[in-house]
């Protein structure tokens, strides 16, 4: 999984290959999508109804937001979440939009890492929707 998160970062740090970019980094969040949906068993219409802005209270759906972050190495176990690690993953072009979101609404509480990701991930969708852990 470590290659993977280092593959994700050189991806979106090369600016060269757009196109090509932009293939792979889909193809990462669809393996990250796959894998977290395993780990979760997560109905896939919560996951469809997030990208929406609709947030039921579902255990699965939280802790798949959770797993994307552990995935990727952004997350603590206590369910913190690493901002500067967050951003650091980010396209640069992204980054200036989402810095704000984050900074704002990472770690604002939750009762287990579950919740503190998706109230995260709510939170960051009402400040901005195209800031959000579900793609």
């Amino acid at each position: 999984m470590l290659n993977l998160v280092l593959l994700f970062i050189g991806l979106c740090s090369t600016a060269t290959f757009v196109h090509a970019v932009d293939e792979e980094v889909q193809a990462l969040m669809d393996n990250l999508h796959n894998e977290c949906l395993g780990q979760t068993g997560v109905d896939e219409n919560l996951i469809l109804n997030a990208r929406k802005g609709e947030f039921p209270e579902d255990p699965k759906l939280k802790c798949y937001m959770r797993c994307i972050l552990n995935e990727i190495g952004t997350i603590e176990d206590d369910g913190s979440i690493d901002v500067d690690g967050v951003l650091a993953v980010l396209p640069e072009e992204f980054k200036d939009q989402a810095e704000p979101v984050f900074r704002k609404c990472a770690n604002i509480g939750g009762s287990d890492p579950c919740d503190i990701v998706f109230l995260t991930n709510k939170c960051a969708y009402a400040e901005n929707p195209s800031v959000s852990i579900v793609k």
